[in-house]
């Protein structure tokens, strides 16, 4: 995605409503075990559900370092892989400071009942929100070096944001809450309740055979390499449908375009609760 510090446009993946529905789908698919960790968790700051800190990554990577924000991490949300390269390289993660390798790490600290238990609770929220942002195909590739789609203005039904819609914007937020009525409010506010609701409609949707394709047994034992899985399928539908259904000319978008990203994004949502669910489970056996 590109995001560093200088850059003009702050969007966030799959945008709160997103970030909730990932955590929403998860949190019904949790062990009894791994539930009652992520509870007691999240009591440490009052909260009960994963939904009401799942965007807190993107929160502090905008805030100074003065006012208490952390803007190193905004490449951890991300990976930088050429929309014409084949699969993700290690060069694609310079200094290993990528999603595809922070996903990683953060899930053995959150693992690890020997760490301080604020420590676990802040690798928590950023397994959380990471597994909803390597699902994001923007996350995962750009072309021409725009930043995974937000230097690529768009038009979508004919609505510009006052020219802030871009490419990367349309599929963390527009295109959802197009489909589903959710929206966002002031400060990026969002009803967590209607997001349970969207939550919920999909993970009724999640056949087992679908969650076991998914999320095999076994498949947090190895989560390096599954973790690269997940990005080079985001880079190829970024290839396949996120960059290739563009128009020829012009970015006017609508029905046509909408008809081939909606379905994608739906099963984004879905493949990366049932994944956080079994990378959560994993980590907190007991």
């Amino acid at each position: 995605m590109g995001l560093g510090t200088g850059a003009a446009q702050t969007a966030y993946a799959w945008g709160g409503n997103g970030h909730a529905i990932v955590a929403d789908i998860a949190e019904a698919r949790l062990t009894p075990a791994a539930a009652r960790q992520v509870a007691d968790l999240l009591a440490l700051e009052g909260h009960r559900t994963m939904d009401q800190v799942a965007s807190w990554p993107d929160t502090i990577g905008h805030i100074p370092p003065d006012k208490g924000g952390a803007p190193e991490t905004l490449p951890w949300h991300y990976v930088d892989i050429d929309v014409d390269a084949p699969a993700y390289a290690a060069a694609d993660c310079p200094d290993r400071n990528c999603v595809v390798e922070r996903l990683p790490e953060l899930a053995r600290v959150l693992g690890d009942a020997r760490a301080p238990r604020a420590r676990r609770l802040v690798a928590l929220k950023w397994v959380v929100h990471l597994v909803g942002d390597i699902h994001q195909p923007l996350h995962a590739a750009e072309r021409d070096h725009d930043k995974g789609g937000n230097m690529v203005k768009v038009s979508y039904f004919g609505e510009t944001r006052n020219g802030h819609l871009n490419l990367h914007s349309l599929w963390d937020e527009a295109i959802l809450e197009h489909e589903t009525g959710l929206t966002t409010g002031p400060h990026y506010t969002i009803d967590l309740a209607r997001a349970r609701q969207e939550a919920d409609i999909l993970n009724a949707r999640i056949t087992p055979g679908q969650a076991a394709a998914w999320a095999p047994q076994g498949l947090p034992g190895s989560l390096d390499p599954t973790v690269t899985a997940w990005a080079n399928e985001s880079h190829a539908l970024a290839r396949d449908v996120t960059y290739a259904d563009l128009p020829k000319t012009g970015n006017a978008l609508g029905d046509a375009y909408d008809q081939a990203a909606w379905p994608v994004i739906q099963i984004r949502l879905e493949q990366a609760g049932v994944r956080l669910a079994d990378v959560l489970n994993a980590a907190l056996p007991g």
